[in-house]
């Protein structure tokens, strides 16, 4: 009967020390993965591939999950794109569709914020041929606010959301 129950301990202990990492892992991805929301507002032709590229690659990201709205908690990516050439005379029929001016504001959201919470925002250039390269210098900023507020989101994901306190209703 000892030996019985000492085999029993053994392979339990044994079973804990190996799938515990495998289990965990598989169990935890999506929760280890920081929601990504992209909020694109494109209309000429070389800042719609921007942002596609930009959703692609946050899509295709082991670090991050891309998120269609603002849920539990995360980083907002807000971008707002103009064809740079569409409207100047004499360069517009030869330039329109080359080059967008992007601007970009990031922010941290939480479903215990009152909003979204202004972080950085930038102003560049992206060419019809930089679509790729430009999200990935996205992606990087993205990385470098996710270190910078990684004790907010691990204090987030940690404390318990307030349960709902129902509502009295009087009667008359």
């Amino acid at each position: 009967m000892k030996n019985k129950i000492a085999s029993a301990f053994g392979i339990l202990a044994l079973s804990l020390l190996i799938f515990p990492a495998a289990g965990g892992a598989a169990g935890s991805a999506p929760d280890s993965k920081l929601s990504v929301f992209v909020d694109c507002h494109c209309s000429d032709p070389v800042g719609t591939d921007f942002c596609s590229a930009l959703k692609d690659k946050v899509g295709d990201s082991t670090a991050y999950r891309l998120v269609d709205h603002t849920d539990a908690y995360g980083i907002g990516v807000h971008l707002w794109c103009v064809d740079m050439f569409t409207g100047l005379p004499g360069v517009e029929s030869k330039l329109t569709g080359t080059m967008s001016a992007v601007s970009v504001a990031f922010t941290i959201y939480s479903d215990r914020l009152p909003g979204e919470v202004y972080e950085d925002s930038s102003v560049f250039r992206v060419g019809k041929d930089a679509a790729d390269e430009m999200s990935q210098r996205i992606i990087a900023a993205v990385g470098q606010l996710a270190n910078t507020n990684k004790a907010v989101f691990e204090h987030i994901r940690a404390t318990p959301k307030p349960a709902a306190t129902p509502t009295q209703q009087v009667i008359q």
